[in-house]
C-alpha cells in the first residue's frame, strides 16, 4: 500500500518544486549546481515563534522527519531546531509522481500547442497567439491564463470572423450557455486584445471611454449589445430585394433595422443634403424640407457607416453636413466620421459664432475637455473653436440650438456652415 502524505508533507514537496522550477537550473540559464530549499516557516508559520502550539510544532518537525526518513528532504539542524529543508535532488523526478503534478515545462508546452492551434485563422489573432507563444518560450506569463485562453481563444475566432448580426447575450449563451458570462468575464478581455493587436486606430480616434470602444470594436464585427437600428428622417426611396419599395417622408421618422439595410438593393435620396445629428432630442426638432436626417447617437457604428457609405455612392451629388454639440467631444466625433466613412462632412452650426450667441447656456470646460481640446489641435484640427473654448472656458450643448432653428424655422446655406 503506497504511503499516504499529510497535508504539511504534500506542502513541503510542493514547495520545494516550486522553488526548483523558478530557479536558473531549471530554466538552463546556469551551468552551477544549485540547492533548493526552503525554511520551515514557510510551512509552519509559527515555526519560530515563543508562544507557537508546542504539540502543533512537534507534528510538524516528525512529518518532516518522515520525509527525510524516506530520503525525499535533508534536515538542516542548528542548535536542535530546523534551519533548512532541502530538496534531495535525484528525487525530484518523484516529487511529480507522488504529488500527481505536472511539470511546468509540460503545462507551458501545452499552453504553447494551444495558441499554435489557433494560428492561421485571423490575422489579428495571429499576432495575439503569436506574442503569447514568445513569451511562453522566454518563460514570461501569457496576457491570460490557459484556463480563461481555453474559451477565449476559440470565441475571439468567432468574433473576428464573423459576418452576421449577433447580440451579446446571444454570444455569450452559445458559448458559455449564460447570458452574461461574456459582459462579466471576457468582453473586457476581447476588446482589449483587439485594440492592441487589431487595425482599429481610425475608428477609435477620440474615443476614451471604454465602454464606448467596446461597442466600437464589437460592432465592427457585427457584435452588439442592443438590437442595432438606423434612425432617419427625409425624402427617400428604398427599394428591397424582393421588390418593396420603402417610401419616405420628412414627416414620418422610421428606424433600419440592420436586416433591412442588409436587403435594401438601390438607395434613392430625394433631399440635395444628408445631416448626422448626434443627440436624439436635436434630431427630433430640427427639420428643413430638403435635408435627409440620420441619427448619429455618439459616436458612428459599423452599421451607420456602411448606410451612410452606401447612401453617397448611390447618390453622389450629395451635400453632407454633421451637427453636433460644440465640445471638444462634438468634433472628435466629427472626425471620427470623416475618417469612418471617408466623406467630407461640413459642420452644421458648430462654430465661434454659435457659441458666442448662445454664451449663456455654456457650461465650463472640465480637465479631460482641455486635453482632448489640445489634442485636437495640436494634430491641425479645428483650432478658431478649440482655442476659443479654452480662452473663455465654455462649451456648448447643442440641442439649445436645434430648439431656436426649429422656432424660427430658419436654414440656409449659409447657416450650414462655421
Amino acid at each position: 500500500m503506497p504511503f499516504q502524505w499529510n497535508e504539511n508533507q504534500k506542502l513541503v514537496l510542493e514547495k520545494l518544486l516550486d522553488k526548483y522550477e523558478n530557479s536558473k537550473s531549471y530554466a538552463e540559464k546556469t551551468f552551477k549546481k544549485q540547492k533548493f530549499f526552503i525554511k520551515p516557516e514557510d510551512i509552519c508559520g509559527t515555526y519560530r515563534d515563543s508562544f507557537a502550539d508546542v504539540t502543533q510544532i512537534s507534528d510538524f518537525e516528525q512529518d518532516v522527519q518522515t520525509l527525510e526518513r524516506e530520503g525525499l528532504v535533508r534536515i538542516i539542524l542548528k542548535n536542535g531546531e530546523m534551519q533548512k529543508i532541502v530538496a534531495e535532488e535525484e528525487r525530484i523526478a518523484e516529487y511529480y509522481l507522488m504529488l500527481g503534478r505536472t511539470e511546468k515545462k509540460e503545462l507551458i508546452s501545452q499552453e504553447i500547442h494551444l495558441y499554435q492551434n489557433f494560428l492561421g485563422k485571423n490575422v489579428l489573432l495571429d499576432h495575439f497567439c503569436k506574442e503569447q507563444i514568445r513569451r511562453l518560450e522566454k518563460g514570461n506569463r501569457p496576457m491570460v491564463s490557459k484556463e480563461k485562453a481555453e474559451n477565449l481563444l476559440p470565441l475571439m475566432q468567432f468574433i473576428l470572423n464573423n459576418q452576421e448580426e449577433f447580440l451579446e447575450r446571444e454570444l455569450s449563451i452559445r458559448f458559455f450557455g449564460d447570458t452574461k458570462l461574456f459582459e462579466k468575464s471576457y468582453r473586457a478581455t476581447v476588446c482589449k486584445i483587439m485594440e492592441k493587436y487589431g487595425d482599429y486606430q481610425d475608428r477609435l480616434f477620440g474615443v476614451s471611454d471604454n465602454r464606448e470602444k467596446e461597442l466600437i470594436l464589437l460592432g465592427e464585427h457585427n457584435i452588439h449589445a442592443n438590437p442595432a437600428y438606423v434612425y432617419v428622417r427625409g425624402n427617400g426611396e428604398f427599394l428591397l430585394k424582393n421588390g418593396t419599395v420603402l417610401r419616405l417622408t420628412p414627416e414620418n421618422p422610421i428606424a433600419f433595422s440592420a436586416e433591412t439595410i442588409k436587403n435594401m438593393d438601390k438607395i434613392l435620396i430625394k433631399n440635395a443634403k444628408v445631416m448626422t445629428i448626434e443627440n436624439l432630442a436635436s434630431f427630433h426638432r430640427i427639420y428643413d424640407r430638403d435635408t435627409f436626417y440620420i441619427f448619429l447617437s455618439g459616436y458612428h457604428n459599423t452599421l451607420k457607416q456602411h448606410f451612410i457609405k452606401r447612401l453617397a455612392q448611390e447618390n453622389p451629388k450629395l451635400r453632407w453636413y454633421h451637427f453636433g454639440d460644440l465640445d471638444p467631444d462634438g468634433y472628435y466625433i466629427l472626425e471620427h466620421l470623416k475618417r469612418g466613412t471617408g466623406i467630407a462632412f461640413e459642420p452644421f452650426h458648430m462654430g465661434v459664432g454659435d457659441l458666442i450667441k448662445f454664451e449663456e447656456y455654456g457650461k465650463k470646460l472640465s480637465e479631460i475637455d482641455r486635453k482632448k481640446a489640445n489634442i485636437l489641435m495640436n494634430s491641425g484640427l479645428y483650432y478658431r473653436e478649440l482655442s476659443y473654448m479654452i480662452e473663455k472656458n465654455v462649451k456648448l450643448e447643442q440641442e439649445i440650438i436645434a430648439w431656436e432653428l426649429n422656432d424660427k424655422k430658419y436654414f440656409s446655406s449659409a447657416a450650414a456652415g462655421c
